[in-house]
């Protein structure tokens, strides 16, 4: 005889089975799913989905227009700039500069500010009001300020950069996970896994971590998207990564004397540029709500 069974049984979904189903319930957030997958994909297979490399000159086909245009080629699919050089194939390869260490960066700057603000937001006394006072002052200060003074001491370069990014990052996770940990750990089911024996580890990484997960992904989409715009203001003020190397923000920069006669050099890195930062946070709102509705319902 076949096994069949007359009880109905209820499956609760995964985390990330719940997580998926929110954002394919939203609309938009599919959309910038789907744009910031794609921009990771290129941004990979940049060098084998590239038509030229990024330096590659043709002298014949300086300023060539798009593809689109009367006078453009098909060669050319988004035209080329003042030296000759095809911008599909510096956007392609600048998004490693644009997307790739900014995204190094982050994580990085997450690995180490949260576990000072976990730390800092277990202890009492001197320790945090020190740490909280010092990081107001930090905070007070613009990050893209704070990565000009850094960069005006280690000078423009591609390693000063990620260091400045990094560095100005990581007083923002200290902050927000600090306050995230302080508001969790006089609550009841903290206590109640203090008086059960739990170790300080325990605490922090099985009890009161999971309740902040949604701070934690808010902190990360906000800091990307920070190190995004800061590592493109600084090449396009000529101080963060250095021509020729195909960063949005230095590729902006050097296409500003010719928007009036060729304005498809700035519109597609500045297109880029819009897409990435829009994508990663309408991205980010939709995983922190969906986060957020699954601890209400548990």
């Amino acid at each position: 005889m076949p096994n069949t069974s007359i009880y109905y049984q209820h499956r609760e979904p995964s985390p990330l089975r719940q997580l998926w189903l929110h954002i394919t319930a939203n609309p938009f957030a599919m959309v910038a799913f789907y744009i910031f997958a794609g921009i990771m994909v290129l941004m990979v297979l940049s060098p084998l989905v590239s038509p030229f490399s990024s330096e590659t000159q043709f002298s014949d086909h300086v300023l060539q227009p798009p593809a689109w245009h009367a006078e453009g080629q098909i060669r050319f699919l988004f035209g080329t700039d003042d030296l000759g050089r095809d911008l599909l194939s510096r956007v392609l390869h600048g998004s490693v500069y644009s997307l790739g260490y900014p995204l190094l960066a982050t994580l990085l700057a997450a690995v180490i500010g949260i576990s000072i603000g976990a730390w800092a937001g277990m202890s009492q006394g001197v320790q945090s009001s020190t740490l909280n006072h010092l990081l107001d002052v930090l905070l007070s200060i613009p990050s893209l300020l704070l990565a000009l003074v850094i960069i005006a001491i280690l000078g423009p370069a591609l390693h000063n950069v990620m260091i400045a990014i990094t560095l100005v990052l990581i007083p923002q996770f200290i902050h927000s996970v600090h306050n995230a940990f302080y508001e969790e750990r006089n609550k009841e089911y903290v206590v109640a896994s203090k008086l059960n024996g739990c170790t300080r580890w325990y605490l922090l990484t099985r009890v009161i971590f999971p309740n902040i997960t949604s701070v934690v992904v808010m902190q990360i989409t906000f800091a990307l998207s920070t190190a995004i715009l800061d590592i493109a203001a600084l090449g396009f003020l000529g101080l963060g990564v250095q021509a020729p190397a195909p960063e949005w923000g230095t590729m902006l920069a050097r296409s500003l004397d010719q928007v009036y006669l060729s304005p498809w050099t700035m519109v597609l890195p500045g297109l880029a540029l819009f897409l990435t930062v829009l994508s990663i946070n309408v991205l980010g709102d939709s995983v922190r709500a969906a986060i957020q509705e699954r601890i209400r319902n548990s």
